[in-house]
């Protein structure tokens, strides 16, 4: 609880962007435009979760916009070259392509935890290989035949919100109730804080951080579905600069870089500050280069911040 409200600021900004372009701009009132803002948070939102708990152990991981794209593909490929029952090949397409995100987990945690390569370099190496293979293994082009049930992130549910929409939150209040009071989710602070002490108090150190690297991939190929979902295609390119805006929406929600501190509400309320953001400005009609800007502004002053805590913190 004193994470959630250490990282009130997060929340503040989150209402002040909303009522500022409220009033700025009629249109993004309408209740079917933040509708639109929450669909388009989801596939941020869903990676985040992974992304926030790879970052409280003090490591990260790049290759979750590539493998948002590979998995995805995959899993279509497999509908459409097996294609018995939409179904139960929408099913196994789902379930194929989970896996192949938790086997490019496996392989940065193996890589992490047990070629001691730094994050950074492992997962940026996974984060080339797994892209090149999407392009190799799709020819540079998309699915669009896809079952209905592979984009079932994407249906519409009584009050016209999406199934990516209620998975989020519930994804979200599972994680965050998981994080914050099981044995393992304390582990996973304890090992950012200081995973020499972790080691020496008999924390299994190796084994639960493969197990973040693989549900972290595991999210990564969810959230390749929910981008599948809103395009209605499975595509190569999908999941461009998607490792960018997680980190960013991990940071921006107040988890520190150095690992063991944050939350994963303000993780939650950073994905949507960054929705809103580019929401508004599109509504505003300005360019998508200036949101770029404004965006790694944020970031910069996001992370400015935490290092001005953690001095502050050093001296006190």
């Amino acid at each position: 609880m004193r994470e959630i409200v250490r990282n009130a600021g997060v929340y503040v900004a989150v209402v002040v962007v909303a009522f500022f372009f409220a009033i700025w701009i009629p249109q993004f009132r309408q209740p079917s435009n933040l509708l639109n803002v929450l669909d388009q948070s989801v596939e941020i939102a869903i990676v985040s979760v992974g992304m926030t708990m790879v970052i409280l152990t003090e490591g990260i991981d790049l290759s979750v916009g590539s493998l948002a794209a590979l998995a995805p593909f995959l899993g279509a490929w497999l509908i459409t070259q097996h294609a018995s029952s939409p179904f139960h090949s929408a099913v196994v397409g789902v379930l194929f392509c989970l896996a192949v995100g938790a086997f490019v987990g496996l392989i940065n945690g193996v890589a992490i935890t047990q070629a001691y390569l730094p994050p950074f370099i492992a997962t940026l190496g996974t984060m080339s290989i797994v892209r090149g293979l999407a392009y190799i293994v799709s020819h540079g082009t998309g699915i669009t035949e896809l079952p209905r049930g592979y984009t079932f992130l994407g249906h519409t549910l009584p009050g016209q919100v999406t199934v990516g929409v209620v998975l989020m939150l519930v994804l979200y209040a599972v994680s965050h109730l998981w994080l914050s009071r099981s044995a393992t989710g304390r582990a996973i602070y304890a090992i950012g804080g200081n995973e020499t002490a972790a080691h020496l108090s008999g924390l299994k150190v190796n084994r639960i951080k493969l197990g973040v690297y693989i549900l972290c991939g595991v999210l990564a190929a969810l959230s390749g579905l929910a981008e599948t979902a809103m395009v209605g295609a499975s595509v190569p390119d999908a999941g461009i600069d998607l490792e960018l805006n997680s980190i960013a929406a991990v940071v921006i929600g107040g988890t520190s870089l150095s690992g063991g501190r944050g939350n994963l509400v303000g993780t939650l309320a950073g994905a949507l500050l960054m929705r809103l953001i580019r929401n508004g400005l599109d509504l505003a009609g300005i360019d998508s280069n200036w949101q770029k800007v404004a965006i790694g502004a944020i970031i910069m002053g996001a992370v400015a911040f935490d290092e001005f805590q953690k001095r502050r913190g050093a001296r006190l």
